[in-house]
């Protein structure tokens, strides 16, 4: 659709409207799924994602070792001989302690998202080939408590993998919620839960990222009609999701703090779950959803996308009862899409824009990435943004701690 003068100044005046929310943030009343007695800000985050579970879009150097290898599973088997150094170097220097030093005093952040996969226990490691990344999960634990972050802990990849995408460490046929996988899973949270839940820096514990939908078997249509009275895999499916979480729920309950959030994935889908489909899940509540704007068919235009219209309408029209977060979004768009390449103003209001929707409508925002392991990505990068003057933290309202 074509674009007039008038739309390009309602751009002008919502991200104007949202830099001024940034600078003066409006408060989050939590309800009774989030903190008691708190009345705070919208939390203030990036994620510490590509280090403990490995991408190989944000470290193509790390994969070099293993071209035909599109994962970390794949890169630890594939790698010859020196693929746990390389993995070993690359996680002692692409996040240190003087990262989220800068996170706390120059970029603005009050919390840090930590994808990890079941490896992140030395047990759970143990006879596969990922490598253990527990001591730095407690590593973070305790540069966050030195500055004064917020941790919220994601299980980026579980046993038999919840979306069987690279991202979980293995590309795969989805097989998590087998009943040994599923047993498997339960184990690695309640270590999980009693390692880290007391932690003062704990916000939260995600309990799978990004999970798909399984393609159904004949066998599944059975299992559903035996279970429901028809044929319909896919909603005994999500029922059985339901079921796992509100499991998972009950073990890490005596293992967490008082104020932890237990954080659901929906994904791409604000409208997978409600407050009767998750009834039975003990604890306090938050659902994460995932907005990327260059992830569509189209490229799109980029006055559009810096109003992002879309994106209002999700948090405004479709928003559950449950507290939302943000756990991902970025400043990418196609590089294809109409006035990308017209100067380097729109990643500013682009990054205003989305912030100023969260922190009207959300519990939590969290940028994706803090950094990448390559050169030329700056729109998934917070630091490089910061760097570029895409994003002004100095601008920011006193970080929400509760």
């Amino acid at each position: 659709m074509p674009w007039a003068g008038p739309e390009m100044d309602l751009c002008k005046k919502v991200c104007t409207a949202d830099s001024w929310l940034i600078r003066n943030p409006t408060e989050f009343k939590c309800n009774s799924f989030g903190p008691t007695n708190v009345e705070r800000t919208c939390w203030r985050g990036v994620n510490l994602g590509g280090w403990l579970v490995l991408e190989k879009w944000m470290a193509p150097e790390l994969f070099s070792v293993a071209p035909s290898a599109d994962d970390e599973l794949s890169l630890l088997t594939e790698g010859g001989q020196f693929r746990g150094d390389a993995v070993t170097r690359f996680r002692d220097t692409f996040i240190t302690q003087q990262d989220l030093h800068w996170l706390r005093y120059e970029g603005g952040i009050d919390a840090v998202r930590l994808p990890v996969g079941f490896w992140c226990i030395d047990d759970f490691a143990k006879g596969t080939p990922f490598l253990s990344t527990q001591r730095y999960v407690d590593a973070v634990f305790d540069w966050a408590e030195k500055y004064g972050l917020k941790i919220l802990l994601e299980l980026h990849g579980l046993v038999g993998s919840q979306n069987g995408e690279h991202h979980s460490g293995e590309c795969r046929p989805l097989s998590w919620l087998q009943p040994a996988n599923r047993k498997r899973n339960l184990d690695v949270i309640r270590a999980c839960a009693e390692r880290w839940g007391s932690r003062e820096s704990l916000l939260g514990f995600g309990l799978g990222n990004e999970v798909g939908e399984k393609e159904p078997t004949w066998l599944d249509q059975l299992v559903a009609f035996l279970n429901l009275g028809y044929f319909d895999a896919t909603r005994f499916y999500w029922a059985s999701v339901a079921d796992f979480y509100t499991e998972a729920a009950g073990l890490v309950q005596k293992y967490l703090h008082p104020d932890a959030i237990l954080v659901l994935d929906t994904c791409w889908d604000m409208e997978r779950w409600t407050m009767e489909a998750l009834q039975n899940v003990p604890g306090k509540i938050w659902l994460d959803y995932h907005h990327y704007q260059c992830m569509g068919s189209e490229p799109g235009n980029v006055r559009e996308h810096c109003q992002a219209l879309e994106f209002q309408e999700l948090m405004t029209e479709k928003m559950q009862s449950l507290p939302v977060i943000i756990g991902e979004f970025s400043l990418a768009l196609q590089p294809n899409a109409e006035g990308y390449g017209d100067g380097t103003s729109w990643p500013k209001r682009f990054f205003q824009r989305q912030v100023g929707i969260a922190e009207k409508h959300a519990a939590a925002w969290f940028f994706w990435n803090y950094k990448i392991a390559r050169e030329g990505w700056p729109h998934w990068s917070y630091r490089e943004s910061v760097e570029r003057g895409w994003i002004e933290p100095q601008l920011f309202g006193k970080p929400g701690h509760s």
